[in-house]
């Protein structure tokens, strides 16, 4: 008998990430990608790319500080999303991980 769940039928992390991401963007008031894209150092057009699910374009590490300060993103919500990003970038994990403590240092 064949198992009715199949790979193809789970959530690809990425797009996990950037549904959330995007989520985040939404809720809050005017303006938001280019205050993210402004503390990123880039254009729109790039913060339209990684909150795309329809791209591949990833959201560089060094960047998610930056996104959590932006997005007000509470310990919850930071968590969820290192979670996800952890699953679809996993030779990341260890320099979010390092990038988000200096973080959390400079802002407590």
């Amino acid at each position: 008998m064949a198992n009715d769940s199949s790979p193809a039928d789970a959530v690809d992390p990425v797009t996990e990430y950037k549904t959330l991401l995007r989520r985040y963007l939404d809720r809050r008031p005017s303006g938001p990608r280019q205050k993210l894209a402004e503390a990123f150092g880039t254009h729109k057009s790039f913060i339209s790319q990684v909150t795309n699910p329809a791209y591949r374009v990833p959201l560089p590490a060094q960047h998610i500080p930056a996104m959590f300060r932006v997005c007000h993103l509470n310990e919850e919500e930071q968590r969820q999303f290192l979670e996800v990003y952890a699953r679809a970038h996993p030779a990341q994990s260890v320099a979010m991980e390092e990038l988000a403590s200096i973080e959390r240092d400079v802002y407590d």
